[in-house]
């Protein structure tokens, strides 16, 4: 993927790597909406900076495009508060840059699917206007690093509608690897295996179905819960604590970072044990000292030692000691 040339000759992995990822954004940011040249526009033509370039662009009804299957965007974007500066600036400017689209066949109610652009595509359905889109025919695998180069270009994705958008990609094979979708997209191979853990904790039921927002879940935090649930008996934990904040009033509307707070919470992973020291009798002269302090670490002593006699008496007495520790 990362060697395919595109139509100016660059290579689309030396355009990949031009490209900077941008900090965490809020999907509502309205900082986030800064005109900048996209890169995969760059990309299209096949080079790394701009340039002026005559370019064919169609001017289409918006309701005949629908999203590509594999579309970064969730329905949380497509509002008039979240689109308010396409709505406002497309009937006074024009709109600025055209979508990437794909032509499809067979599919009666739409006429294109669109790589990226679908605030575009709203915004112009709302006013009332043509959207403009530019037509390409590239395979999946390609259309999955021309959105990434777009969105790579802009504040306005949020880190974990990446990291759902890479989980599926991986899903439909259109990397045969986390590798390959590293390489491709040039994200570390780090970044990718972190986003992709906190992907998977949308994945549970009752915490996919608890947060409204998928968008809004911090990468950092969906991490670290998925990394604590993976011991021993936490996944249960989180998973009725999901299933109670969902019966509690309002809370599915909460913020999705104060919704997985609470999950890291019903962990109570700073809960401290109370602290134990015991003495068991083994055998007819020895002895046992049994202690556990605060953060529940169990030490056992024999300060006269063992013999071989004393083996029944110490399974006798480690009975009792894990019936005393619960």
């Amino acid at each position: 993927m990362s060697s395919k040339r595109l139509f100016g000759g660059a290579k689309l992995g030396d355009i990949a790597a031009s490209a900077k990822e941008r900090p965490e954004a809020k999907p509502a940011d309205p900082a986030a909406f800064k005109a900048v040249l996209p890169t995969a526009e760059l990309a299209l033509q096949g080079r790394t900076s701009p340039g002026i370039t005559r370019e064919t662009v169609l001017s289409v009804d918006p309701r005949r495009c629908r999203p590509w299957k594999y579309h970064n965007r969730t329905a949380a974007w497509y509002t008039r508060e979240r689109c308010a500066d396409l709505i406002d600036s497309i009937p006074k400017d024009g709109q600025q840059e055209p979508a990437l689209a794909r032509r499809l066949t067979g599919e009666p109610d739409y006429d294109y699917e669109l790589i990226y652009g679908m605030r575009r595509r709203f915004a112009c359905e709302i006013t009332n206007s043509k959207l403009k889109i530019r037509v390409v025919e590239v395979p999946d695998g390609q259309a999955a690093v021309l959105m990434h180069l777009e969105n790579a270009d802009r504040k306005d994705i949020t880190p974990m509608e990446r990291a759902l958008s890479f989980q599926a990609q991986l899903e439909a094979k259109l990397f045969p690897t986390q590798d390959a979708l590293s390489v491709a997209l040039n994200v570390s191979k780090g970044q990718v295996a972190k986003m992709l853990k906190a992907a998977q904790l949308l994945g549970y039921a009752p915490i996919g179905n608890l947060i409204a927002d998928r968008a809004a879940v911090p990468v950092e935090q969906a991490y670290k819960l998925a990394t604590l649930m993976e011991r021993p008996g936490a996944r249960d934990v989180v998973l009725q604590a999901a299933k109670n904040l969902a019966r509690r009033e309002g809370e599915a509307s909460r913020d999705p970072r104060a919704l997985v707070k609470a999950l890291l919470a019903s962990l109570d992973q700073t809960r401290k044990l109370e602290p134990v020291r015991r003495e068991y009798n083994v055998g007819s002269a020895g002895r046992a000292v049994l202690t556990r302090n605060a953060k529940g670490k169990v030490t056992l002593a024999f300060p006269k030692g063992l013999g071989k006699a004393d083996r029944e008496a110490v399974m006798q007495a480690m009975e009792q000691i894990l019936k005393d520790l619960g």
